[in-house]
């Protein structure tokens, strides 16, 4: 050891220095403090950043309409499968939640790594949509023939054919063996709106059980609640008040197929009617091959159709049918027809432009797009608030699906002639008719062998 007394100054400086840096841990980085634990290099953030969050949609049919979320705010629109992106980013290290705002009736969208932390720009969310189940249940009738008021079964129909829904919920039925129309509430209690209690046929307009029908067909409902008739063997369209006061709206009852106001006007044993949103009624006037409008001032005109049975497209009278039966409209005024004998779905523009939507124009049971579908004897259509139309395909016993691109699929019905209950073709039908759809996606069938009224319910799968 050097003695202070011998070691230089510099030297004692350096060394007392060296002691004082020793004890309280200096500012090198390699050396330890008192605890021993050795100090970390500053840590740089990262820049601050927006990532986009998006993902992939599948399953999803062209031409529908699924709205996403992200944190409950950011709203995307879908209108198609495929990739998608949110518009607005997030920050870095910033919470996102990708959730289903809105889906259509009939499908059901599940939602897949869908939430975490932001990064980097995600991309591996995705939503897989699939159509969902018909479940099918019998809102009334007893299954036999009969004129009974009550509740579910313990009422009882005669060859029901016209099937309608209002806003409410309520269902009306042209009661075609009955000359009756009957209405059902949600749940499921039978009352007669108009029509003899006897079930006689006659064509006397007035109110309830004062009024009479020859053979009532299709029915529609409008806004404020009035139901409209096809009243086939009179050959008359009949307009009944939520009152049950029965009026003709356009008519003269002798059989011919002259336009024209009210009474003036005359049909060929016009079956199924539709009611847009301003009150005009649109008719198959079956036997005439044609389809009328009724202005709400009962002005009857030709939308299409020549009046010689075909099956051509066209504009106005330029279009032929063959025994059309049912109609529908949707929110844009495009009128769908069920052409029976030439087995094909039709669509009529508000302009009178007339194509085939679906079906080979041969009789057949085959799912598919456009004319590689077929039917057999189709009745009723209707059409819901996505362009999705829905048609009781009588001679298969089953309830068709259309969407709007004109692909057809079986909703429900086995295709035997039977009256089983159940999800999808587990369920039967014997000779379903008209068909009508409500706002949540619920279809009802006037099914005129089982004399019942069925319900067929959209369910997510399992």
């Amino acid at each position: 050891m050097i003695k202070p007394a011998t070691m230089p100054l510099r030297a004692l400086v350096a060394a007392t220095l060296c002691l004082f840096l020793a004890a309280c841990g200096g500012d090198d980085p390699g050396v330890s403090g008192p605890s021993g634990a050795g100090t970390s290099p500053p840590v740089t953030p990262p820049p601050v950043a927006n990532y986009t969050i998006g993902g992939t949609v599948t399953g999803l049919p062209a031409s529908e309409t699924l709205t996403l979320l992200d944190n409950g705010a950011d709203t995307l629109t879908l209108v198609a499968p495929g990739a998608f992106t949110f518009a607005t980013p997030v920050a870095f290290n910033t919470s996102y939640a990708v959730t289903v705002g809105t889906q259509p009736l009939w499908q059901s969208c599940v939602v897949s790594n869908g939430s975490g932390v932001a990064t980097a720009n995600v991309t591996s969310v995705t939503v897989a949509c699939s159509l969902k189940q018909a479940t099918v249940t019998t809102l009334a009738g007893s299954g036999a023939f009969g004129l009974a008021n009550g509740t579910g079964a313990a009422a009882s129909f005669n060859s029901p054919i016209g099937v309608a829904v209002g806003a409410s919920g309520d269902v009306y039925v042209g009661d075609f063996g009955n000359n009756e129309i009957r209405k059902i509430t949600s749940d499921g209690v039978v009352t007669t709106l108009a029509g003899s209690p006897t079930g006689a046929s006659g064509s006397a307009n007035g109110t309830g059980a004062a009024a009479s029908f020859n053979q009532p067909n299709g029915v529609a409902v409008d806004a404020s609640g009035n139901v409209y008739v096809g009243d086939t063997e009179n050959n008359e369209i009949r307009k009944i008040t939520p009152d049950g006061v029965v009026t003709t709206l356009a008519g003269s009852g002798a059989p011919g197929s002259a336009n024209g106001t009210g009474t003036a006007a005359s049909f060929l044993s016009p079956r199924g009617v539709a009611v847009d949103a301003i009150g005009n009624v649109y008719v198959a006037d079956a036997e005439n091959n044609e389809i009328r409008k009724i202005t709400p001032d009962g002005v009857v005109t030709t939308l299409a159709g020549s009046g010689t049975a075909g099956a051509a497209d066209g504009t106005g009278t330029a279009a032929s049918f063959n025994l059309p039966q049912g109609v529908a409209v949707d929110a844009s005024g495009n009128v769908y027809v069920t052409d029976t004998l030439n087995n094909e779905i039709r669509k009529i523009t508000p302009a009178g432009v007339v194509t085939t939507l679906a079906g080979s124009g041969t009789a057949g049971a085959a799912d598919g797009t456009g004319t590689a579908a077929s039917f057999n004897d189709p009745i009723g259509v209707a059409v819901d608030a996505s362009g999705n139309v829905y048609v009781g395909d009588k001679s298969n016993n089953e309830i068709r699906r259309i969407e709007p691109t004109g692909v057809v699929t079986t909703l429900a019905g086995s295709g035997a002639a039977s009256s089983a209950n159940g999800t999808g073709t587990a369920a039967s039908f014997n000779l379903p008719a008209e068909v009508a759809v409500d706002t949540s996606g619920n279809v009802y069938v006037a099914e005129e062998g089982n004399n019942q009224i069925r319900k067929i319910t959209p369910v997510a799968p399992q």
